[in-house]
């Protein structure tokens, strides 16, 4: 029988939904748990079950010439995580029906803890008004229709890892009260997929492997690329404002 040590993921019941949450402390025969949001609550053992981190990675077509993209960072990310001992549904959303259903199914799954979105984005004049860009059409933040395809994604961590979506706070803010997510990260500038490549690879070790809230993960993300000299160009032409940054 699984004893539920600090630290570990769990999956509880309250009424007639499940929770996922992550064990802050044994007490006797039960256990002190918090969900991504920050709730806490006393389950007993046995009403606990055993549950592996899992990230959903959707993933649309970057490259112009769309015949011969070379792009391998979902991929590689799919490996990176897996190798962490994560599970990882990566696909491939190229409409805004393919991302509707992608989030509706395996979005709002319980087993689902990150929802991590790859593609261009760009912040268009106006507050409020944050484009992602898919293979076909794009999704518009600033849209209340596109918004409801966020809808239901209570608790999920939604990581955007695209270009100035991070920029429009309206935007950010905009999505995370939609959704009922913990947390929306995103970059608020043009950035590279090296960047990404270390940054995330930062952001999901802690993810992963701490009790801390998003927020305080980003803001340790951000110190550790300044501790090591990891900077974008023309970083110091935005008053050194955070790349990356959480809602």
């Amino acid at each position: 029988m699984p004893t539920f040590p600090e630290n570990e993921s769990v999956l509880f019941k309250r009424g007639t939904q499940w929770h996922r949450g992550r064990v802050t402390a044994v007490v006797g025969r039960s256990r002190r748990v918090v969900t991504p949001s920050g709730k806490r609550h006393t389950v007993a053992v046995g009403d606990l079950r055993p549950a592996r981190d899992r990230v959903l990675i959707l993933e649309t077509r970057l490259d112009r010439n769309l015949k011969k993209s070379k792009r391998i960072y979902g991929p590689m990310m799919q490996q990176w995580l897996q190798a962490m001992n994560v599970d990882v549904l990566y696909e491939r959303v190229h409409t805004l029906d393919d991302l509707r259903q992608f989030l509706r199914v395996e979005g709002k799954n319980v087993a689902t803890r990150v929802i991590h979105f790859m593609g261009h984005g760009r912040k268009d004049l106006g507050k409020g008004n944050v484009s992602l860009l898919l293979t076909f059409g794009k999704i518009n933040l600033g849209d209340p229709e596109h918004l409801e395809i966020f809808r239901g994604l209570k608790d999920k961590i939604l990581l955007f890892s695209c270009c100035e979506a991070g920029a429009d706070p309206q935007a950010m803010e905009a999505v995370r009260n939609a959704s009922g997510a913990a947390a929306v990260i995103a970059y608020r500038k043009e950035i590279y997929d090296w960047y990404t490549n270390l940054a995330e690879g930062m952001l999901y070790e802690r993810l992963m492997h701490s009790r801390l809230k998003p927020k305080t993960i980003v803001k340790r993300v951000i110190a550790a690329m300044e501790q090591l000299g990891i900077r974008l160009e023309g970083m110091d032409a935005v008053a050194r404002k955070p790349v990356l940054v959480c809602f």
